[in-house]
């Protein structure tokens, strides 16, 4: 499965046959409803591809079993995981919205001049931080609209309103 979008985190377990409590990234849960098979990036780095046996609520918890998970003891070697998707399986984007994975690779501009590319993103406290590639190494900024403007996945570009940062 290539193309993955990671959509879910995947918590503790819950009842007796191998439910996992699963946490959307996005807080839609409707795209997740419908899975069939997804691929769980391990804590301990691996990547195991499984088959979802069923996905439903239980009051405002979202829960899902996998197959071959049928106990709890079994289910929590999976506690920790980050459940990825291919981009079809996800929530449809509307106008102006894009993945975070849609923001690696792209040109970071300021005046229309070149100043690095987006290397790599990570969670900050109240914002994003997108770690920019720049002559003078990797530099971060938090993905806030007071440093970031336009966003142009179509383009591959991402203006830089403070261009100081970079430096």
């Amino acid at each position: 499965m290539d193309c993955l979008l990671s959509a879910a985190t995947v918590g503790s377990t819950h009842g007796l046959k191998g439910h996992l409590k699963v946490y959307s990234l996005s807080g839609e849960y409707d795209h997740l409803l419908s899975l069939d098979k997804c691929i769980l990036a391990l804590k301990d780095g691996g990547e195991k591809e499984v088959s979802v046996e069923e996905a439903k609520f239980a009051g405002s918890i979202f829960l899902m079993k996998f197959a071959s998970y049928d106990t709890p003891e079994k289910a929590r070697m999976l506690t920790g995981s980050t459940l990825r998707i291919r981009r079809d399986q996800a929530m449809p984007l509307e106008d102006g919205e894009f993945y975070v994975a849609d923001l690696y690779g792209l040109k970071v501009l300021s005046a229309g001049k070149c100043l690095g590319c987006v290397e790599s993103v990570s969670d900050g406290a109240q914002a994003l931080y997108l770690h920019i590639r720049t002559e003078n190494g990797i530099r971060i900024v938090p993905f806030l609209p007071v440093y970031v403007g336009s966003v142009s996945i179509e383009d591959g570009t991402l203006e830089i309103l403070l261009p100081e940062l970079l430096g």
